[in-house]
């Protein structure tokens, strides 16, 4: 079990053999004394450490599981021959299942030992991209996305529910929380480039296997660093639960789908009122005889902290995925970039995303995340507001990179106060599944997002075969931060400073 972090290393004077003649005659600054407290500190600074390093390498594969395909996303659609509406089904599909299951995943985290648990995502996450890298057809791809996304509905609640156990509350919490979105942050930078890069060198598949190699890396430093955990009999899972609600959330976004398409509009309220009969249905069976809670506990959605994330989190997302989404389309079809070149261009966002969570983390103890949350939302939208003056031949250094910038800025000062408002006056025991209902809404805007601004840019015409015209990506980037200053500042002014 590693050292709780107020916990100092015990001092070489401490020792019996301290008060010996051998001992009292060595100089402080010699090295047979100095070299133990030496060796006892580092021991004790890693032992603190290795944890949140090790939870962060699996949050950041979620992070990292995005960006990378994001680069690469061009270069199926060339393979399959898929418009870009369609092409985001890689997107969302990933996104559906991570919804879907979260609560599962949360409820798995509070009932069963957390590592397990860790070690069981991490593993089908690795099974899904050895699926998408076999893949024939690009179906089997979207499986694979689907496997991956339901991988890491079972990671990241556990991850999460390991941090605030492993740190107790205080600034070391606050500090570890700040790492975490940093290393987020992070890999997404990561991924963007190594996806770019791997496959301008050996194609879009190894790309996949990428993803396969670091999940089992991280699964194999969580056996050897994390805690196990306390196992908790408390009732069932609800998988039939679980599967009800994947089936609610996919059909709709499905229904979001067919809303973006000309013609489909009846097809779209069918299945959306589908959708919310499942839902309902959900709801009100989701006890067990005994009348407790299988997946979710209602009373959380009554905690004002819980709610304000969920709605916060679904608006972000929606707008930061969309149009991240389309951003290495425009920079691949409109203005020629490679892979790549292309993903470079996009690790700006990252680099900002790493800083500003850092120093996100420090001002939440004095500041609390109300003003973190509304400084992001604003800076997010207005990042993306950037890009609508985009033209085909604008400078790098110019919108894209500026708006780049100040939208990272904007999300590293957001996500960790989306996760403290989640977590907020929520107990201990049910911090996994009250972190899912965030994470579940955070992967429903990001399941809509793609699909809807897609389909938005595509309303607008295309410019050459699949590709979509510049004057389509304006108007989905116009949408993607109305949506949010619509909705994510309203729901953020309503939480009060107490508890902040």
């Amino acid at each position: 079990m590693p050292a709780r972090p107020s916990e100092p290393s015990p001092p070489v004077s401490a020792s019996p053999a301290s008060s010996s003649p051998t001992s009292s005659s060595l100089s402080p600054s010699s090295p047979a004394s100095s070299s133990p407290a030496s060796s006892r500190s580092s021991t004790a600074s890693f032992l603190r450490y290795a944890p949140l390093a090790v939870l962060s390498a699996a949050a950041g594969l979620d992070a990292g599981g995005v960006a990378v395909l994001n680069s690469a996303l061009p270069s199926v659609s060339s393979r399959f021959g898929t418009s870009a509406q369609n092409l985001s089904w890689a997107v969302t599909g990933y996104a559906l299942a991570f919804a879907g299951l979260l609560l599962c995943g949360g409820a798995m985290a509070d009932r069963l030992r957390r590592r397990r648990v860790l070690v069981g995502g991490l593993a089908t996450l690795a099974a899904g991209a050895v699926l998408a890298f076999t893949a024939p057809a690009f179906w089997v791809v979207v499986v694979g996305r689907v496997l991956q996304g339901a991988g890491a509905a079972i990671t990241m609640p556990a991850a999460t529910a390991l941090l605030t156990s492993v740190y107790p509350s205080g600034p070391m919490r606050s500090r570890a929380l700040g790492v975490f979105s940093a290393a987020q942050a992070g890999c997404y930078g990561a991924g963007l480039v190594l996806g770019g890069v791997v496959t301008s060198a050996f194609g879009w598949r190894w790309v996949f296997a990428l993803q396969a190699l670091a999940a089992a890396l991280t699964a194999a430093a969580a056996v050897r660093w994390l805690p196990l955990g306390t196992h908790h009999r408390r009732g069932p899972l609800g998988l039939a639960g679980a599967a009800a609600l994947v089936t609610a959330i996919t059909l709709t976004v499905f229904s979001t789908d067919l809303a973006s398409r000309p013609g489909d509009g009846l097809p779209a309220i069918a299945v959306l009122a589908a959708a919310a009969a499942i839902a309902y249905a959900w709801w009100r069976r989701g006890r067990t005889r005994g009348g407790d809670a299988v997946l979710l506990d209602r009373d959380l959605l009554r905690t004002r902290g819980v709610r304000t994330a969920a709605v916060v989190a679904g608006a972000f997302y929606f707008c930061v995925t969309g149009s991240l989404f389309l951003l290495p389309l425009y920079l691949q079809q409109v203005r020629g970039m490679s892979p790549a070149s292309s993903g470079l261009a996009v690790l700006p966002v990252s680099l900002a995303v790493a800083a500003a969570a850092l120093v996100s983390g420090r001002l939440m103890k004095t500041r609390g995340p109300r003003p973190l949350l509304a400084s992001g939302i604003l800076l997010t939208a207005g990042g993306v507001l950037l890009w609508c003056t985009a033209g085909e031949h604008s400078p790098y250094v110019g919108p894209v990179l500026a708006g780049l910038v100040v939208t990272g800025i904007g999300q590293g000062l957001a996500f960790p106060a989306i996760t403290v408002t989640g977590l907020r006056d929520v107990p201990h025991q049910a911090h996994g599944t009250a972190s899912a209902v965030t994470a579940t809404a955070l992967q429903i805007g990001s399941g809509i997002g793609p699909t809807v601004l897609a389909g938005i840019a595509q309303a607008v015409g295309a410019a050459e075969g699949n590709d979509l015209s510049l004057r389509g990506h304006h108007l989905a980037y116009a949408a993607a931060a109305g949506l949010l200053l619509l909705i994510g500042l309203p729901a953020t002014a309503r939480l009060t400073r107490r508890g902040d």
